[in-house]
C-alpha cells in the first residue's frame, strides 16, 4: 500500500434519490437471479436466505467506494453512514476504480436477502481513490470509523508489503470492540511469511487477529496467485467471480468478472453476515471458530494456501455456537503490560490459565517482574495432544518485527521441546518487567487447547563476574525465533 500523508477529515456522502427505472423490483429480481446463479456459490453450498427477521448486520467495506445503485445492491447500502478517508477527499458512493462495488456485491450476493429484507447492510468506507492506492493512516481511520458505527464485520480486500503499527493498533481496537476483521491473504502467490529469516509478508492479511482468506477455484484448488502462509485461516472461491459493476448506474455494463483473494475475502465476509443475520448474538470469536471448524478440510492437516479448508455456508448455518472463551493474557506486548502481572513486584509466584487457538490466537503474554540477580523458573503445560513452547523477552520489547536480528536483540531464553510441557530458567541481569510468552507450536489442525503457566521467582543471589546471563533447561534456544510472533 502506498504511503501518503494523513488524510483530511471524513467527507459525508450526499443522499441520492433512487432511479426508479433501474431500481424497480423487476430489475432487482433479474439482477439477483443472475448473480446467484453462479457455479462458485454451489462450491460453498449456498442456498437462498429465506425470511430474515433480525436487523441486518452492518458490514464495513474499506475499499474504493460503493456505487449504491449497482446491480443487486438496492436497499443494501448505508448511504447515510458512508464516509471517505481517501487521500485528497472523495465520494464514498462513487467508485471510479470499481473494486469496492465488486466486493460489496459479492458480500450482498452471499447474504442474499430480498429487497425488503436485505440480510446485510453495507457501510461504504472509502480509503482509496481511483488509483486504488491508500495509506496506513487512511486504513486505520476507516477501521476506527467502522468501530464508531458499530459494524459487526470489517472487510479488508487490500494488499501491501509494509507492516504498520498504526494499522495493527486499529485492528486490535476493532477486535476488542467485538468486530470480526476479514482480510485477503494477497495475490503474489508467495509462501514466505513466517519463514525464519524471511520478512516478506503481505498486509493486512498477515496482521494478527484478522481472518485471512486464501482463494480457490470452483473445485477447491488453491489459485497459484493466492498468497500462502501460516496466517491463512480459511479459503473461498476467488476465480472468475461475477459481481455488480460500478459503471452500471451510469449506463455501462451491469456486471464484471474479477479474480483474486479480494473476492475470496468478500465471500467469507458474506458468509459471516449470513450467520449474524440468523444468530445476531454470535461473538466475533464464536463466528471465527464456526467458519474455520466447519470448513471442508484439506488433506494432511495444515494447508498454507487454504488454512483449515474451503468455507462451507451450509455447515456454518447448522453449527452449534461454541462456548465463549474465558479471560486470558493479552495477545501482544502492549496489552500484556496493561494486565495484572503474572508475578508482580515483591511477589515470588504466579499462576494463570488461558486458551490458545490455531491461526487466530497462537500465543499469549504475561508480565513477570524480576529484580537484578533474581532467578525465574517458568513452566507451561497444555492439553495432551498439543505442543507448547515458552519464550522470555527483554524488558521494553516492542511489537515484534520479523527476523533473527530482532530475536537476537530482544529474546532472552526459550524452551522449544516437542510435547505438552515446557520449562525454562533464567537469571536476571537487570531489573524490570519481562514478558513471558506461551506459544502453540506444531498444530496440524484446528485446535483450541487450554494451558496453565506458572512462574516462580527466587531471591537475588550474589552475581559474580563469571556468572552466565541465563541458565536454560533442555531445549532452550534464545538465539533465534522459529516463527512469527508479537512480543
Amino acid at each position: 500500500m502506498a504511503v501518503h500523508a494523513t488524510p483530511p477529515p471524513a467527507i459525508v456522502a450526499p443522499v441520492r434519490a433512487r432511479a426508479s427505472a433501474r431500481e424497480s423490483q423487476f430489475v432487482f429480481d433479474q439482477d439477483v437471479q443472475a448473480l446467484t446463479g453462479q457455479a462458485w456459490l454451489r462450491a460453498i453450498r449456498w442456498t437462498p436466505a429465506g425470511t430474515i427477521y433480525n436487523k441486518p448486520p452492518l458490514v464495513a467495506v474499506l475499499d474504493t467506494g460503493v456505487a449504491p445503485q449497482a446491480a443487486g445492491l438496492a436497499n443494501r447500502v448505508d448511504t447515510q453512514g458512508a464516509r471517505s478517508f481517501a487521500f485528497g477527499g472523495g465520494d464514498p458512493l462513487s467508485d471510479v476504480q470499481g473494486h469496492g462495488t465488486t466486493v460489496a456485491s459479492i458480500i450482498a450476493t452471499v447474504a442474499s436477502g430480498s429487497e425488503s429484507t436485505p440480510g446485510v447492510s453495507i457501510l461504504p468506507v472509502q480509503i482509496a481513490g481511483p488509483t486504488g492506492q491508500t495509506s496506513a493512516q487512511a486504513v486505520a481511520d476507516g477501521i476506527y470509523y467502522a468501530i464508531s458505527r458499530r459494524a459487526r464485520v470489517i472487510n479488508l480486500s487490500l494488499q501491501g508489503s509494509s507492516r504498520s503499527k498504526v494499522e495493527q493498533d486499529a485492528i486490535n481496537a476493532a477486535v476488542r470492540a467485538g468486530i470480526l476483521v476479514v482480510a485477503a491473504s494477497g495475490n503474489s502467490g508467495k509462501d514466505t511469511c513466517g519463514v525464519v529469516g524471511i520478512t516478506q509478508c503481505e498486509y493486512p492479511g498477515a496482521y494478527r487477529h484478522v481472518l485471512a482468506v486464501g482463494a480457490t477455484d470452483e473445485g477447491g484448488n488453491a489459485l497459484p496467485e493466492s498468497t500462502r502462509g501460516m496466517h491463512v485461516a480459511v479459503a473461498a472461491p476467488g476465480r472468475d467471480i461475477t459481481a455488480a459493476s460500478a459503471r452500471g448506474p451510469e449506463g455501462g455494463p451491469r456486471f464484471e468478472t474479477r479474480t483474486g483473494t479480494s473476492m475470496a475475502a468478500a465471500v467469507v465476509t458474506g458468509v459471516a453476515a449470513r450467520a449474524l443475520a440468523a444468530r445476531p448474538s454470535l461473538t466475533a470469536d464464536q463466528l471465527t471458530e464456526i467458519i474455520m471448524s466447519t470448513a471442508r478440510g484439506t488433506p494432511g492437516g495444515i494447508d498454507r494456501a487454504r488454512g483449515s479448508g474451503v468455507v462451507d455456508l451450509a455447515r456454518v448455518l447448522a453449527a452449534k455456537p461454541p462456548t465463549l472463551d474465558s479471560a486470558e493474557p493479552d495477545d501482544d506486548a502492549p496489552g500484556a503490560r496493561g494486565l495484572t502481572p503474572l508475578v508482580p513486584r515483591g511477589y515470588s509466584y504466579g499462576q494463570r490459565k488461558g486458551r490458545l487457538r490455531t491461526w487466530a490466537d497462537l500465543r499469549d503474554y504475561s508480565v513477570v517482574y524480576l529484580g537484578k540477580g533474581q532467578a525465574l523458573r517458568a513452566e507451561a503445560t497444555v492439553q495432551s495432544g498439543s505442543d507448547v513452547d515458552l519464550y522470555l523477552w527483554r524488558p521494553g520489547t516492542p511489537l515484534y518485527r520479523q527476523g533473527a536480528k530482532f530475536a537476537r536483540q530482544w529474546l532472552l531464553a526459550g524452551a522449544v521441546n516437542k510435547g505438552y510441557a515446557e520449562a525454562l530458567t533464567f537469571r536476571a541481569q537487570e531489573e524490570g518487567e519481562y514478558l513471558l510468552e506461551v506459544r502453540l507450536a506444531g498444530a496440524q489442525r484446528l485446535v483450541r487447547p487450554r494451558y496453565l503457566v506458572t512462574a516462580t521467582v527466587t531471591r537475588p543471589a550474589v552475581v559474580g563476574s563469571g556468572d552466565a546471563a541465563s541458565t536454560r533447561g533442555s531445549g532452550s534456544t534464545p538465539a533465534a525465533d522459529p516463527g512469527r510472533a508479537t512480543g
